[in-house]
């Protein structure tokens, strides 16, 4: 830890500040500095470092600058690269915190990422390819895995509970799910061109209301996956909370105001969105737990994923019919 702070001393010292007081958060740490509050954050990848610091200008070049920037130091540089790691400075956002969009903050949304997508998609630091067939690779591994499952699962359990056959009942209409995903995903015809790296997730956290304007925050350590795999969380979470297709369509319109979506374009982001993670995952956990403990597992978490799922399939086809309007492509939802 002293060898720690002494580096991050070191970094300090490169940039236009005096810094009080140095406190360690999850992922980043606090300075009170004579310039007011700032976030000072590690990268293990440099790379990915340079790559978000080019996004975030272009959007700003572009009259977008309710984002996150890094702080200059004294020679004006981006950030600091000590060894293999980089660090960037930034302000730190007093009192900022997750809000619900109405519909025209949602458009807002939707218009910000879709400029920084357009963003993402001028650099060519990162391989977008290789990153779609890890996301492909991954459905079709996982759907495997849920067939294995449910066969060790029936095979273990000879004489299955009333509790059991329900969640054995279940996997049918999971691995239906899951393969038809997976053969959506693997099946999209991505042009190499349009093809850009983005952050994995997108989520409420990412988005704040400071001064009565939406700023776009966070990304400072992202998973990373294909444009569109944010999206399609995103749109799930925004979706989930009140079932609002008003905010869904205006996020949907301000993206499109900024970047196009296509009919390809569509078969990726219902792909997305349709693979049953959470459905999936309670279901793994109830029979992992159920192999393993004498206790009965309780089904509340499958029940809430199914739940869940419901919401998800109706919003599925909610943005199949969108597809169809713009493309005159009739879509059978997943």
């Amino acid at each position: 830890m002293a060898r720690e702070r002494i580096d991050l001393t070191q970094v300090c010292q490169r940039y236009k500040v005096r810094v009080i007081q140095i406190t360690p958060h999850d992922d980043y740490y606090l300075l009170e500095t004579n310039r007011g509050p700032k976030e000072l954050r590690m990268w293990p990848r440099i790379d990915v470092m340079r790559w978000s610091f080019a996004w975030r200008e272009q959007l700003a070049r572009a009259g977008f600058r309710e984002v996150e920037r890094f702080i200059r130091t004294r020679d004006s540089k981006p950030f600091v690269v000590v060894g293999r790691k980089g660090f960037t400075m930034t302000d730190h956002l007093r009192g900022a915190e997750p809000f619900e969009p109405s519909p025209v903050h949602a458009e807002t949304c939707g218009r910000m990422v879709g400029k920084m997508h357009e963003a993402q998609q001028a650099n060519h630091l990162l391989d977008a390819a290789e990153l779609l067939k890890k996301e492909q690779g991954f459905a079709v591994a996982e759907a495997k895995r849920a067939r294995r499952l449910k066969k060790e699962f029936v095979l273990r359990h000879a004489f299955l509970s009333e509790r059991d056959r329900w969640v054995a009942s279940l996997f049918p209409p999971l691995l239906e799910r899951m393969e038809r995903s997976a053969e959506l995903l693997t099946g999209t015809h991505a042009d190499a061109d349009s093809l850009a790296v983005s952050h994995r997730h997108m989520g409420k956290e990412n988005w704040a209301l400071v001064n009565d304007k939406v700023m776009l925050r966070g990304f400072f350590r992202p998973g990373l996956s294909v444009q569109l795999r944010d999206v399609a969380g995103y749109l799930k979470q925004l979706y989930a909370d009140t079932e609002d297709t008003q905010r869904i369509d205006a996020f949907l319109d301000g993206y499109m105001a900024e970047k196009q979506l296509g009919y390809e374009d569509y078969k990726m982001l219902l792909a997305f969105m349709a693979f049953p993670h959470e459905t999936w995952h309670s279901i793994e956990q109830y029979v992992c737990h159920a192999s393993s403990e004498k206790d009965e597992q309780s089904p509340h978490g499958i029940e809430q994923a199914l739940a869940a799922q419901e919401r998800v399939d109706r919003l599925l086809l909610h943005i199949a019919h969108r597809a169809e309007e713009t493309r005159g492509f009739v879509h059978e939802p997943l």
